[in-house]
């Protein structure tokens, strides 16, 4: 929160989605929102679950942009200058990540960048989520929200359904601080991950009408047989691909 709310660009609407937090955070939240006007909490009646409170999120937005976050990273603090200089200068763009470093539990720097990659669409998610900046209009209008059905890959099908539309793109500035540790969605969920993934390849091929090319069905093929590997192995795989041989990462 902090990292927010002392951005450079100071004209923002802070949206906090409370999903029925049962520690310390609706007081922690409203003391913040008490010092400081551009917050405004909502309070989830029960747990809804992320597709849902993202979901809210967008339709309770007013702004002409929408930052996405997640609650244990740090922004840093020129994103949203950066990001919105971006935006205008590309009307054409609907959504743009950008790049983040990643964070251990106590905030230290582990010494990697990952940048989006849009090479090919269907080969990867392009958009690294917790960095995306998305043209609000482009979502309303169009009826775009993100979809349960595809659960651990919502924001994969949304990134596909908005380039069929407009443009996606991303900067190579480092814009937010992801915090990994052992209780991290992505790893313990990696293999339901990679199934999500390979269900909305699937859809954007027969319902989305994408074409995919030779490599991106070469690498459908390997991640459903990484899918049949022991769960292990794909974490083994899965962090040296993100942070290479020599990365020091023990979860």
């Amino acid at each position: 929160m902090d990292s927010i709310l002392e951005q450079t660009f100071r004209d923002f609407e802070f949206i906090i989605i409370d999903d029925a937090s049962t520690d310390a955070t609706p007081g922690i939240l409203s003391r913040y929102a008490r010092g400081d006007s551009r917050i405004r909490i909502i309070s989830n009646d029960g747990y809804k679950g992320l597709i849902a409170s993202l979901n809210c999120g967008i339709r309770e937005c007013s702004g002409e942009y929408i930052a996405r976050m997640d609650a244990d990273d740090i922004a840093v603090s020129d994103r949203l200058e950066k990001q919105i200089a971006a935006m205008d200068a590309n009307p054409d763009i609907w959504a743009l990540g950008g790049a983040l470093t990643y964070i251990d539990a106590c905030g230290n720097e582990l010494g990697v960048v990952r940048h989006c990659d849009l090479k090919s669409i269907l080969t990867c998610c392009p958009l690294l989520h917790p960095t995306v900046f998305i043209r609000r209009n482009a979502l309303i209008q169009n009826n775009l929200y993100y979809l349960e059905k595809y659960r651990f890959a919502e924001d994969y099908f949304l990134w596909l359904q908005i380039s069929k539309k407009g443009k996606i793109s991303a900067i190579n500035d480092v814009v937010l601080k992801y915090r990994l540790n052992d209780n991290a969605a992505k790893i313990r969920q990696l293999k339901k991950i990679l199934w999500a993934t390979l269900k909305v390849k699937k859809d954007a091929i027969f319902i989305l009408r994408i074409t995919p090319t030779f490599k991106d069905l070469i690498v459908m093929l390997a991640e459903l047989i990484l899918f049949l590997a022991p769960k292990q192995v794909v974490l083994s795989l899965y962090l040296r691909k993100t942070f290479g041989k020599k990365a020091r990462i023990n979860l």
